[in-house]
């Protein structure tokens, strides 16, 4: 026969340990709630990267789809069906996750963060580009003349000089 305060112990240890398991399930929601919070779109671009997910990249009424291949600070590269392009976070983009892989994606690695610093390696090598600026919706193709500090001037294969402020490209498409 069993002793009732040895079951009434058993019982007591049962209930302390399922509260405790509880708070500690508690404390890591939070402490992921946290981390999700302190995230910026750099540190979910270089995610996607990571993971190799299919994402959507939207900007005013142009989308492009493929697989993020690059997140370093602001600029990010998505490869698609038609090629590649390199997408400016500072700028007004939407990220959505069409499909989640189950391969996984690349490795982060060194080079360029910025798109000022993407369009002046394009500038020395001498790259003609097509940019996408969804305001005003213009879409504009040449080489390029001067990277500036917060914009690019393009001459355009009529000649004319197109000036964009850095802040107004969603993306770049080398050609």
């Amino acid at each position: 026969m069993e002793d009732p305060l040895d079951e009434l112990g058993r019982e007591l240890r049962e209930r302390m340990g399922d509260e405790l398991r509880a708070e500690a399930e508690l404390v890591e929601q939070d402490a992921a709630t946290v981390e999700l919070r302190r995230r910026t779109v750099a540190d979910v671009a270089l995610e996607l990267v990571s993971r190799g997910d299919t994402v959507s990249v939207i900007a005013g009424e142009k989308v492009l789809r493929g697989t993020l291949v690059y997140a370093r600070g602001e600029l990010a590269r998505i490869h698609t069906a038609s090629g590649r392009a390199d997408i400016n976070l500072a700028s007004p983009v939407v990220l959505r996750v069409d499909a989640r892989s189950r391969d996984g994606g690349t490795a982060a690695r060194p080079g360029a963060d910025t798109l000022r610093a993407r369009l002046l390696e394009y500038d020395m090598e001498d790259v003609a580009i097509e940019l996408w600026a969804p305001t005003p919706a213009t879409t504009v193709s040449g080489s390029i003349s001067a990277v500036g500090r917060d914009h690019v001037v393009l001459e355009d294969h009529d000649g004319a000089d197109w000036i964009v402020r850095l802040v107004d490209i969603a993306w770049i498409v080398p050609g």
